[in-house]
């Protein structure tokens, strides 16, 4: 809902144009929600929070790893209470859940639908927060492999590569896994290959059959 003085304030940050424009173009149509400035980069936004006071800020970034930790807390502090939401392409997870312990309301992919971007503001604003279903779930894994403990045959592996790992045994490429995780080829190369390692196993095969041993015996709960 609007505030008692009239549209929720919105301030997007994007280093492009084109992604400047889209934004605006995505939220014209709302008309409970203004777009009261534009930055193309976090230290312009910064400058202009004091100013406009906005009580939301969209921040699209190519990257989330290279954005400043402080970021999130900068935009809320003069914005005076603006609340952040991230929208990036990368599905970088440490990043993703730094920001998101350093303040950030809510993260989305770039992908996100029109309808889905208006609800997220209006979640901020109303004090919830929005965050992708995929990152829902390595945040509950976050807190499940705490659980576990290192007695775990699992415990080696991080949450994201654990959900690689399901993936694999699945059967499924490295093209599939990239287009469900959001992730480069190189990414998932990467990580089949950190896996491999972890588990001691030689091949995907392997990989398959080190699961079915293992996991019998061991109940993960998945989100």
């Amino acid at each position: 809902m609007p505030t008692a003085l009239g549209p929720i304030r919105v301030l997007t940050v994007a280093d492009s144009t084109v992604l400047r424009s889209g934004l605006r173009a995505m939220l014209g149509a709302d008309p409970e929600v203004s777009i009261v400035a534009e930055a193309s980069n976090v230290a312009e936004a910064t400058n202009m929070a004091r100013d406009v006071r906005p009580d939301v800020a969209i921040v699209d970034v190519r990257d989330p790893s290279r954005i400043d930790l402080r970021t999130c807390q900068e935009l809320h502090a003069q914005g005076y209470g603006c609340q952040v939401i991230i929208l990036t392409a990368r599905s970088d997870e440490e990043a993703i859940l730094d920001l998101i312990m350093d303040g950030a309301a809510g993260y989305l992919f770039e992908d996100v639908s029109p309808s889905e971007l208006h609800e997220a503001i209006h979640t901020v604003h109303e004090g919830g927060s929005p965050v992708d279903p995929h990152m829902t779930a390595v945040i509950a894994g976050r807190l499940r492999a705490r659980s576990l403990g290192d007695k775990s045959p699992f415990a080696p592996l991080s949450v994201d590569e654990f959900e690689v790992l399901e993936r694999i045994v699945r059967g499924e490429t490295n093209r599939q896994i990239g287009n469900a995780l959001h992730l480069d080829d190189k990414v998932v190369k990467h990580r089949v290959s950190n896996i491999l390692k972890k588990i001691n196993a030689k091949n995907r095969v392997a990989a398959a059959a080190w699961w079915a041993r293992h996991h019998q015996n061991e109940t993960i709960e998945r989100v």
